[in-house]
């Protein structure tokens, strides 16, 4: 989703080859919130043999989110076209299968899986340019693959969304699930049965800032915990969870980034390592104590070109072992799909 944002903020500079040591002036620093991560930078480049493109789409698809199903094929989302798509990453440069159209929206954003081989999806309105999202043209919708031919049914509209976006289940209770809304700074709770939906979380990290308007982004449920990413404020951080998705504790930060590096959306692991992806090119590992370093070798390889998100494959222990990234490219570079390899980092 921020993709197109971050190179009209930094022009004339170019994004994608900014130095993390760059320094903006005083007056146009995101302050960072209050709080003691354990934060450790580091780099280790993959090698280049680890990071594979497995499809980029001709011309301007600004692909936003994916999600893996357990026949090993990708669930993929863009936020200028209200298509999902169906891709087998096996099939190498096979194009990726669209389905039905969500009427009346001009992206779709945020993807979950609710019950087996059953995605909720984010649909809403974002401007052309700047990525404002329209407040009160939100809903989620159901994508069924439980069909000879996929389905896509409105589950619920949600008039008092924002700009709804990372979309993450409650463990132990996949029909509920919690939506990140970053214009508006808070976590929306909507269970899918029923279409009752209300807010979940508010916090002072899950705002946005007068330079960036998408504050909280990315979310994931672990061991009872809802983690999450403010692409605005450059935090990781993450909030003890109650049984029914509200919070159970405070806020912690486990790690920050500085402009013009800017979080998006995320996977974990199983140990609850999160892998994110980053604008600048890069794929960040941030351990559970917030140890972080840059996989990509400070966003030098080109075969990712505004990573959007990131989700462990399924299927085989080679997919299981696979991240696979989805890019919003840029004028000149279409939407791709990369897979890193993390038995060869």
């Amino acid at each position: 989703m921020l993709g197109l944002l971050l190179i009209l903020l930094f022009a004339p500079f170019n994004v994608l080859t900014l130095p993390l040591s760059f320094s903006f002036p005083a007056d146009q620093l995101v302050l960072q919130p209050v709080g003691d991560p354990v934060i450790e930078t580091g780099v280790a480049a993959a090698p280049s043999s680890a990071i594979q493109l497995i499809y980029q789409f001709k011309g301007r698809v600004a692909l936003e989110n994916l999600a893996a199903r357990s026949n090993g094929h990708l669930v993929l989302t863009a936020s200028n076209q209200a298509i999902v798509y169906d891709m087998n990453p096996a099939a190498r440069n096979a194009p990726p299968t669209p389905l039905p159209q969500i009427p009346g929206v001009t992206g779709l954003t945020g993807i979950v899986e609710t019950a087996p081989d059953v995605f909720a999806v984010v649909a809403g309105n974002w401007s052309s340019s700047g990525f404002q999202a329209t407040p009160g043209s939100f809903s989620i919708w159901a994508v069924d693959f439980n069909h000879p031919q996929p389905t896509v049914k409105i589950i619920a509209s949600i008039p008092e969304a924002e700009a709804l976006n990372g979309l993450t289940a409650l463990e132990g209770s996949p029909e509920i699930i919690l939506a990140a809304d970053s214009a508006a700074g808070v976590v929306r709770r909507l269970n899918v049965t029923s279409g009752e939906h209300s807010v979940a979380i508010q916090s002072p990290f899950f705002a946005k800032t007068s330079m960036i308007p998408l504050g909280i982004n990315g979310l994931r449920t672990f061991d009872g915990q809802l983690y999450f990413l403010n692409s605005a404020q450059g935090v990781y951080g993450r909030v003890p969870l109650n049984a029914d998705g509200s919070a159970a504790g405070e806020v912690s930060v486990l790690a920050r980034v500085n402009l013009p590096a800017v979080y998006d959306d995320f996977d974990m692991d199983w140990e609850g390592t999160a892998w994110i992806a980053t604008h600048g090119n890069m794929l960040m590992e941030i351990t559970v104590e917030g140890k972080q370093r840059n996989i990509t070798a400070n966003g030098l390889n080109m075969d990712m070109t505004e990573p959007t998100s990131a989700q462990f494959g399924r299927g085989s222990k080679q997919a299981e072992n696979t991240i696979y990234t989805t890019t919003a490219g840029n004028d000149t570079v279409g939407g791709q799909i990369v897979a890193v390899n993390l038995c060869l980092i």
